[in-house]
């Protein structure tokens, strides 16, 4: 039975992925790396991006890192498809930023923050909390231990705990701090942007990290956390496909409209 279930499972996947003629470039969280996103990659194969993170140089505006990495993933003369943007927590504020420089079809908030008004008021006291922590205490050991403890309030299993902190451990400490200073800093407001590309949001009612922010999802998970990828992977992949396979058509019957009106003329 269990067989039947997964063939079941890999023939949907395999069905729905045909219809996505699409480039989806997600950025993991701080602290985590492309590993996050195994069961995204599983379903959407090359059409998924995950890159490398980009090394911040020292005292950079988020606005500066996110122009610099975007110049690297303008994407070839020759790939004419939809682009769409996304990520989890930190990675979903790099996704808004970022479509400033990409304009991409759409941005995808994985449990992530749509403005500046939904960070939590702890970031600050974190912040000033971190700027007394020497550079050199930032160990492996210390990082990983900031993965355990996210394992520990996302309450996951085995498998994810340990790949949370190897994820955490294998994060440049550098990095480690200027994002969370960024996080802090952050002060983007879709509002105030023009012609920015519409934003999606699915996030956990239960998250301890970026608690819901009244308004901003337009999913919410009643029983999900923080790390929706790792504990809600199939919900996910379909919040995403959905997206953009509706964007895609849309696209789609507007070219369908424009030839139909040549072909009258």
């Amino acid at each position: 039975m269990l067989g039947s279930t997964s063939g079941h499972r890999g023939l949907m996947e395999a069905l729905v992925k045909r219809y996505i003629p699409a480039r989806i470039v997600l950025f993991p969280g701080l602290g985590a790396d492309a590993r996050m996103f195994e069961r995204q990659k599983r379903l959407l194969g090359d059409d998924l991006e995950c890159p490398d993170w980009l090394e911040p140089v020292p005292d950079e505006a988020l606005d500066d890192y996110t122009k610099r990495w975007a110049e690297q993933l303008h994407p070839e003369p020759d790939d004419t498809r939809p682009l769409f943007l996304g990520g989890v927590s930190f990675g979903g504020m790099i996704a808004l930023e970022m479509a400033r420089h990409l304009r991409p079809e759409a941005v995808i908030l994985i449990g992530s923050c749509r403005s500046k008004f939904a960070k939590p008021d702890r970031w600050q006291v974190a912040r000033k909390v971190g700027a007394c922590i020497p550079q050199s205490l930032l160990g492996r050991t210390l990082r990983a231990a900031g993965g355990l403890w996210i394992a520990w309030l996302d309450q996951m299993d085995g498998p994810h705990r340990a790949l949370m902190m190897r994820m955490a451990a294998d994060t440049d400490a550098y990095r480690l701090r200027w994002g969370g200073y960024a996080c802090a800093d952050w002060e983007f407001d879709p509002r105030s942007e023009t012609d920015f590309p519409p934003i999606y949001q699915i996030h956990g009612k239960r998250d301890a990290i970026i608690p819901l922010h009244q308004g901003d999802p337009d999913t919410i998970l009643p029983k999900g956390r923080h790390v929706l990828v790792f504990s809600h992977p199939e919900t996910v992949n379909r919040y995403i496909m959905d997206i953009v396979r509706r964007h895609v058509d849309a696209q789609t019957h507007s070219s369908k409209l424009g030839q139909g009106s040549s072909l009258r003329r």
